[in-house]
């Protein structure tokens, strides 16, 4: 299999998510090339990028109606440094994408906090020009859940607030926990709260049972240099082939274009901190 790599320019950390998972299909004799995101590979079976960013490398992929892989942090934050563990997914983002089913084997997972029965409710706030909102109005639903429920409480993304709120505190006294695509939704699950998810591609999906998803997401993410071992490797590719048909009958996820970030966070200072 052909595999095109796809790089951003200059020394990048993000790079490092990427080049280990073309350390691991190299290993087990797969041809691998790197691109630069600018470039469209034309012959590859397979794309990789980190990042979920409307790039020519990305559109190139959609367009051949090859499968791709996007590298990304982990969902479990509070168990894995994001500088030496990234997810994976085939033609989507986070729970967008697709993934073979979790083996039983067990992996680390967060320990799980007992159901909260009161508490607050809070509203998680993501940053607007977040690529996990495909592109939705994030403004405008933070308006309409905080009209739909003054009582709450709500949660602004660290980088839009100095100081930050860290998660522990926000979740502290939280019962019931509203998000749109946020990884707050996975801590919360994990520290007991409903969580009540309302976009498309959430790493947190409602009503699931706990353990069992924590479990399934616990293969979607290794540590940098687990991607060199056979194992990981293998159950990555062992959804290759469904990912490829997805990918040739066009289901997978297109990434939002390009936006005016620096407008789209000031009117999220004027209209939802004030």
């Amino acid at each position: 299999m052909k595999v095109a790599v796809h790089l951003r320019g200059g020394p990048n950390r993000t790079n490092v998510r990427s080049e280990a998972i073309a350390d691991g299909f190299y290993a087990l004799g797969h041809h691998v090339e790197y691109l630069p995101r600018s470039e469209a590979s034309k012959t590859a079976d397979l794309v990789v990028q980190t990042g979920f960013c409307d790039t020519t490398a990305l559109k190139g992929a959609i367009d051949r109606q090859m499968p791709y892989i996007v590298m990304e942090a982990p969902p479990f934050r509070t168990l894995c440094d994001e500088a030496e563990w990234s997810s994976w997914g085939y033609n989507g983002l986070a729970g967008g994408a697709y993934r073979p089913e979790a083996p039983d084997e067990e992996r680390p997972t967060p320990s799980t906090a007992p159901r909260k029965e009161a508490g607050d409710t809070l509203i998680i706030g993501q940053k607007p020009t977040d690529h996990s909102l495909r592109g939705s109005d994030h403004i405008g639903w933070l308006k309409a859940k905080l009209r739909e429920s003054p009582w709450a409480k709500l949660r602004h993304h660290p980088l839009m607030v100095d100081p930050p709120c860290t998660i522990e505190e926000a979740l502290d006294g939280v019962q019931s926990v509203i998000t749109y695509t946020s990884t707050v939704g996975v801590d919360a699950a994990v520290a007991g709260c409903e969580v009540i998810v309302e976009g498309p591609g959430s790493w947190w999906i409602q009503g699931v049972e706990r353990e069992a998803h924590l479990h399934a997401l616990s293969w979607a993410a290794f540590s940098n240099l687990s991607f060199a071992q056979p194992k990981y490797i293998g159950h990555i590719l062992s959804g290759y082939d469904e990912a490829a048909a997805l990918a040739a009958e066009g289901t997978v996820e297109v990434p939002r274009g390009k936006i005016d970030g620096r407008a789209i966070c000031q009117q999220y200072y004027q209209q939802v901190i004030r």
